[in-house]
C-alpha cells in the first residue's frame, strides 16, 4: 500500500511551470524513495489547477522574500 502525503504550502510562491507557463505553488505533494515531490499549481493564464513534478518548476522567489528570476528555456514555453 502507498501512503502519500499532502501538505499546504503557508506562504505560496510564483513559479513557471515548464509548458504550463508562470503559476501559483499551493500544495506539495512528499516524494518516496521512489518518486519526486510533486506540487499542485493554480496556472494563471488558463486558471487550471495542475500537479506538476519538481523537475518542472522553476521558483521566482526565496523563502527569505528576494526576488528571483531565472532564465527560462526555450524547450519549456508554450
Amino acid at each position: 500500500m502507498t501512503v502519500q502525503t499532502l501538505l499546504e504550502i503557508a506562504d505560496p510562491f510564483d513559479a513557471y511551470a515548464r509548458k504550463l507557463g508562470y503559476c501559483l505553488v499551493k500544495f506539495l505533494i512528499a516524494g518516496s524513495s521512489t518518486a519526486n515531490p510533486q506540487f499542485i499549481v493554480f496556472i494563471y493564464e488558463t486558471g487550471q489547477i495542475r500537479t506538476v513534478d519538481q523537475t518542472d518548476l522553476l521558483v521566482y522567489r526565496d523563502p527569505s522574500r528576494y526576488p528571483i528570476e531565472p532564465p527560462i528555456p526555450e524547450d519549456w514555453k508554450n
